[in-house]
């Protein structure tokens, strides 16, 4: 298989050349310049998640570990908006730092800062439950149960003999004991809060915590979580503004449906498209072929005074298409293949069209039809019309396009 190449696009203004931007989120993010953020960005929003890159303050709401770790916090990536076993929840990752003068900590370098990154997830509980922790140690010690073998390898600690049996009963320790990587977790008040150190470098880390927290959830007695006090939600009392705002390119949130016999993926991420940050929605419907790159955007997405260009430009031979429409591609056979007169005509006097763009790609070895405009999925109208769009592109597809080889 071929490079599947990536346009870029010139920002003109007169004669000057004022800035670039690599189309890498539609060209199969080939130079996506962050694969640990798109991992978990697309995980997380195909399964009900809404991601960001969180807040400080966001932190502050939680107390004890591992929150406590550190004299400073930064968030690097949030999952919210979704459940996990039935209760709100979060996923989340984020660094802790010590100041070089504090004596606790992890290794230090020459610096003296100590640091550290933790995955966490995060469940609201029904009620205010005591302080519960339990953690793999090689020493043991804490509360024994009846278990020599789980006595030898965790640590438990709290208060309430009565709960800590209830929740650390033999199907739990089951758990923890066949797996060598099972995480620290730790009850107080109403949350639950399941932890593990490390950086998390692609969604299958949050994925296997998330998994792990529901299969937790399940084993405890409903009794021991419903037995506590009142308690005021962490988690669905959270101010909006404390989760942040999602990073450019990554997706933000995604959607599936099933529309005119099409499977559908609708998702909005903040664009930076033309030297402008706005937010974008994307259709898209997956086509049972491979394609290399094929960027048309309409110039009316493009800031007023700026001329666009791609470096791999294509002209349609339909000069009215072209007045209306920048296109580009590293594979102008493809190109020529799909903008056909009758193609070109459809896109040239449909009015959706002339506020979008249209992006054919590749990627995991099928070609993937998109197409996109500034907005956000909250405009149901909007989103509306642009399934209606893309549906209809797909209908109109030269059926060359689908026995096109490069």
């Amino acid at each position: 298989m071929r490079n599947l190449g990536v346009v870029v696009a010139v920002l003109i203004v007169g004669s000057g050349v004022i800035g670039f931007a690599a189309l890498w989120w539609w060209a199969g993010r080939a130079v996506d310049r962050n694969q640990g953020k798109a991992s978990i960005s697309w995980w997380g929003t195909r399964n009900g998640w809404r991601y960001t890159n969180g807040t400080d303050g966001l932190l502050d709401r939680f107390h004890g570990a591992p929150f406590d770790e550190g004299t400073s916090h930064d968030v690097q990536d949030l999952l919210s908006g979704s459940t996990i076993a039935g209760r709100p929840a979060l996923l989340m990752q984020f660094s802790w730092y010590h100041a070089p003068d504090l004596p606790q900590g992890k290794e230090t370098g020459a610096s003296g800062l100590r640091s550290g990154v933790c995955a966490a997830a995060v469940v609201e509980l029904p009620t205010a439950l005591p302080a519960l922790s339990v953690r793999r140690s090689a020493l043991g010690g804490g509360i024994d149960f009846e278990s020599g073998r789980f006595n030898e390898a965790f640590r438990v600690e709290g208060a309430d003999l009565k709960f800590a049996h209830d929740v650390v009963n033999p199907r739990v320790m089951e758990l923890l004991l066949d797996d060598p990587a099972a995480p620290t977790f730790r009850i107080e008040g109403p949350m639950l809060v399941v932890w593990r150190e490390g950086k998390v470098t692609d969604a299958k880390v949050l994925r296997e915590l998330a998994e792990f927290t529901a299969r937790l959830l399940e084993l405890i007695p409903a009794f021991a979580l419903e037995g506590g006090s009142p308690g005021d939600g962490p988690i669905s009392t959270m101010p909006p503004e404390l989760l942040g705002e999602p990073p450019s390119g990554a997706i933000a949130f995604l959607q599936k449906l099933e529309y005119r016999g099409h499977q559908i993926e609708r998702y909005e991420h903040v664009s930076e498209m033309w030297q402008q940050k706005n937010w974008a929605i994307v259709v898209k419907i997956d086509v049972p072929w491979v394609w290399p790159v094929c960027v048309s955007a309409s110039k009316a997405l493009v800031p007023s005074g700026v001329r666009p260009r791609f470096d791999d430009e294509y002209l349609t031979g339909d000069p009215a298409y072209d007045e209306l429409f920048a296109t580009g591609t590293p594979q102008p056979d493809f190109a020529k293949v799909l903008f056909t007169p009758q193609f070109t005509d459809f896109l040239a006097n449909d009015p959706r069209a002339l506020r979008a763009m249209l992006v054919c790609k590749g990627e995991n070895y099928r070609a993937q039809l998109c197409v996109m405009t500034h907005g956000r999925l909250a405009d149901q109208e909007l989103a509306d019309t642009l399934t209606d769009l893309v549906c209809d592109v797909r209908e109109r597809l030269p059926a060359e396009t689908l026995a096109f080889r490069w």
